[in-house]
């Protein structure tokens, strides 16, 4: 199969992203549910590593399957396209498969079951652009494979946002429930404007990102906190122009693989296999096709945010 270009697989993405945004501005509740779906990696058994397959549990072993949980309404990391996820997170979790001789079935559900499915053992892991951080930590196990960094976006005609944090101050935003953007505005942003005598920024939670967008393209709130890499997709996805800026106030930080704390065999089994790609060169290709190389993670581990913190920034 011919892989696509960057812009194609970005256009993809994008109309996917607005055929979820009309679902969801029919529901009554403002949000979508979440679908389910199953994405069959290839199983590349000419590109298996003996070693890396025999770090699995027998269990996954026997099975030949990784059951994996996702939320496919957020790209570019994942979402669904005729019942298919695509996007640079199953792009990566099918070359680690190819690497260890198995297949990944995975399945959307919300985001904020994601790490309670993991640690119940209903899913062997959880892929989503899940940011890392120390209390996730003290919940499960982290192999961290990227960067993330989160941006502002807001409508057009709205030009009174800049990159000044000072230019949020008062005004309302909209964030996907369980993400750390919310916290990034209570803890940073929001003691920055206190300091500057100047109203908190009002937070509103959304089940999804597209209910989130939808309560920006409706004039409920002022802007949206959301990941930096969806930029493009989302762009080309809006009812309506939108415009992004950048803030020197949002923390940068990694995104990871969430396993069971216990399950320490897949962690590196999935470790391996990670680095395995970076140095073939697979995961830099990966990365550059969704026009994402600013956040490649050339050094992965196991829970950085604890182990390699990234510098807070400062006002």
């Amino acid at each position: 199969m011919i892989r696509p270009t960057v812009k194609a697989a970005v256009a993809t993405v994008a109309a996917v992203a607005a055929m979820a945004l009309a679902t969801s501005a029919c529901s009554s509740s403002g949000g979508g549910t979440p679908s389910a779906g199953g994405t069959p990696a290839s199983t590349g058994a000419s590109s298996a590593s003996s070693a890396l397959h025999d770090m699995l549990p027998e269990n996954i072993k026997k099975s030949g399957v990784v059951h994996l949980a996702t939320d496919a309404e957020y790209p570019p990391c994942e979402t669904l396209e005729n019942g298919k996820m695509v996007g640079y997170e199953p792009d990566l979790w099918n070359a680690m498969a190819a690497k260890l001789g198995v297949r990944v079935d995975a399945t959307s559900i919300a985001f904020d079951s994601l790490i309670p499915g993991v640690q119940s053992g209903r899913y062997d892991m959880a892929m989503e652009c899940i940011s890392d951080n120390t209390e996730r930590e003290k919940q499960v196990t982290f192999v961290d494979n990227a960067y993330a960094t989160g941006a502002v976006y807001t409508l057009a005609t709205n030009t009174s946002i800049t990159t000044d944090p000072l230019t949020l101050c008062g005004l309302k935003t909209a964030t996907q429930q369980g993400l750390d953007l919310a916290e990034q505005i209570t803890s940073t942003i929001n003691p920055h404007c206190a300091s500057s005598g100047k109203p908190p920024v009002e937070i509103q939670q959304f089940p999804s990102a597209n209910a989130a967008l939808l309560a920006l393209y409706s004039g409920r709130v002022d802007f949206v906190l959301n990941d930096y890499a969806a930029a493009e997709a989302l762009q080309k996805a809006a009812p309506k122009p939108l415009r992004y800026v950048t803030d020197p106030l949002l923390q940068k930080y990694y995104n990871g693989m969430v396993f069971n704390k216990k399950a320490t065999e897949l962690q590196q089994a999935f470790l391996g296999a990670l680095k395995t790609i970076i140095a073939d060169g697979s995961y830099d290709k990966i990365m550059s096709r969704w026009d994402l190389p600013a956040l490649e993670l050339t050094k992965p581990g196991i829970n950085l945010a604890a182990s390699d913190p990234i510098p807070a920034p400062k006002p």
